[in-house]
């Protein structure tokens, strides 16, 4: 890359900067003009600025720092990376924690080249929104780290040369960055746009409240964050209720709609190799279903995230939710369920059904249509539902389906051209009640929260999903976002700002509880006798970084 703009901290794989943006900028810069040069025009400018975006593929291409190792994941058919499920052998070579921590980087290099190219780029009637969105993507990214690691070290320069000296800052200055940036962006970016994807208001609102949320459970909190956070949240959601079903919200093809705030744009022309270059979200949940995919062309399902007890619980009969979230009955292929019409599938056999803990009378069910039903096997709910790592071949347990693609290929890869929902007014409205609780306000927080069940409730039983401020606390809107979000990237990030990690690790993770709690062993405790509340920073990154003050957080 000609005249190549490197933003190297600490270590080459924490901040790349743009020196693998060629995959974004190629198309864009056909002429041999340098980079520095096609960077101060208005196209070159334009692609600087989605390169910004495209990075968010490359942090969220893995799902261990979100997901493994909470109340809702254990293994499945296949194995999930030992250190992050398990905490107590996670160390600080750990590939995945390095990769994450890199790629985060990354991408803040990228935003920060164009921070320095807004001043250098010709003007057009765009280019204040776009410095608005960088400053929104450079603060999630670094909203990201904060939540992972703690204290890292706030780079704003871009580099023209490598750099080895970094320190580091605490997490409060984190957090104070992070809001000034939000704040920079929510004065820049419109309300509304054409061009779905791109950095709204209420999108900015939406992360002001959750980080001010998130840092009212710090000891360096301010008074007043929480109020905060549920004053930008009702903001974002500013008299928007939800309209759309829970089942069309999920629905394939469906993921440009009114409810999602922020998304990872898997367009299909964005994508060069179709069979690794997009999505792999629905990639982690399904069921291989024994060759049968394969047979007919649909994507190989990985099964390595498989749901707890915990969550197959947390859904009532009332609940839209259950149908929504998870594949409950399987025909005689997987994916019959998305190419047949309902009419179609009303006349079409079924191999596998799993009725939930309500649905006891399974025989009455086979005996209901014995054409269609008598050859199905049927599993209740029960403890076969987590299963064991043989899952994914006896499909003992009902997939999580939200993110199915039934237009990806078979592949190892990511081949589905699906958005990922990183910000949605559901979500909101979760915020909003968790901030109103800690503002010690639960009139409020009940109202939000009702909101989110009446859109989930079934038909005619909005009343019976209801819910009463005598059963709100903690714990239940922790159980509400397991519901609503459930494998939408968050959760560890939930337990931790919430301190329920531990507690809720050692009664619902299977694998954990019988490994170490059970004998006696807390998981989180590291070497030291510190517990790892937060990633090891990587040793790779430690080991290159000149400054010897930089330190590791405790547990590691």
């Amino acid at each position: 890359m000609k005249a190549t703009i490197k933003t190297i901290g600490m270590a080459a794989l924490l901040i790349a900067g743009l020196a693998n943006c060629n995959d974004y900028l190629d198309e864009e810069n056909p002429s041999n003009i340098s980079d520095t040069e096609f960077y101060k025009t208005a196209n070159g400018y334009e692609a600087l600025v989605n390169s910004t975006y495209a990075s968010l593929r490359e942090v969220y291409e893995l799902p261990w720092v979100f997901l493994a190792g909470t109340d809702e994941f254990v293994e499945g058919r296949n194995a999930q990376p030992e250190g992050i499920s398990e905490y107590r052998n996670l160390s600080s070579n750990d590939v995945n924690v390095e990769t994450f921590f890199g790629a985060c980087y990354k991408a803040i290099g990228r935003c920060n080249s164009a921070i320095y190219y807004y001043d250098r780029t010709e003007k057009t009637a765009t280019r204040d929104i776009r410095l608005g969105e960088v400053k929104f993507l450079r603060a999630y990214y670094y909203f990201l780290l904060v939540q992972q690691f703690g204290g890292v070290s706030i780079v704003t320069e871009m580099y023209d040369e490598p750099a080895y000296n970094f320190a580091r800052n605490s997490a409060a200055e984190v957090y104070d960055f992070i809001l000034q940036d939000l704040a920079d962006a929510l004065a820049r970016v419109p309300e509304t746009t054409t061009s779905f994807g791109r950095i709204t208001k209420p999108a900015v609102l939406h992360y002001l409240a959750k980080v001010h949320l998130t840092r009212g459970y710090e000891t360096f909190a301010a008074d007043d964050d929480y109020t905060k956070a549920a004053a930008y949240a009702d903001q974002a959601i500013n008299g928007k209720t939800l309209t759309i079903s829970f089942e069309d919200l999920f629905w394939p093809g469906k993921e440009k709609n009114s409810e999602v705030l922020f998304s990872i744009q898997f367009d299909k022309s964005s994508i060069k190799d179709a069979a690794n270059d997009g999505s792999n979200q629905n990639y982690w949940f399904g069921p291989y279903m024994g060759g049968e995919g394969a047979k007919n062309g649909y994507p190989y399902r990985a099964y390595q995230l498989m749901p707890t007890t915990y969550v197959y619980s947390l859904f009532t009969e009332n609940d839209a939710r259950w149908e929504g979230t998870f594949m409950n009955v399987i025909y005689p292929r997987y994916y019959d369920f998305y190419d047949k019409s309902k009419a179609d599938r009303a006349n079409m056999n079924i191999s596998y059904y799993y009725p939930q803990s309500w649905e006891a009378d399974t025989a009455a069910w086979r005996a209901a249509d014995p054409a269609r039903r008598a050859k199905t096997r049927i599993i209740p709910f029960g403890d076969i539902w987590m299963g064991t790592p043989g899952v994914g071949i006896d499909n003992s347990a009902p997939a999580v389906r939200k993110f199915d693609d039934p237009t990806a290929t078979f592949s190892l890869g990511g081949s589905s051209t699906r958005d990922i929902y990183l910000a949605r007014l559901g979500e909101t409205y979760l915020i909003a009640a968790e901030a109103y609780l800690q503002a010690e306000d639960v009139a409020t927080a009940t109202l939000r929260i009702n909101e989110v069940r009446r859109r989930a409730a079934k038909p005619g039983k909005v009343a019976e999903m209801q819910v009463s401020e005598a059963v709100v606390n903690l714990d239940f809107i922790l159980d509400e976002r397991g519901r609503e979000l459930l494998g939408e990237y968050d959760r560890w990030m939930d337990l931790k700002r919430t301190g329920k990690l531990v507690e809720r690790v050692s009664v619902y993770n299977r694998d954990i509880k019988r490994k170490y709690f059970d004998n006696g062993i807390n998981a989180f405790e590291g070497a030291d006798g510190q517990l790892k509340l937060l990633r090891p920073i990587p040793q790779k990154a430690l080991d290159l970084n000149q400054n010897e003050d930089y330190g590791q957080n405790a547990g590691y």
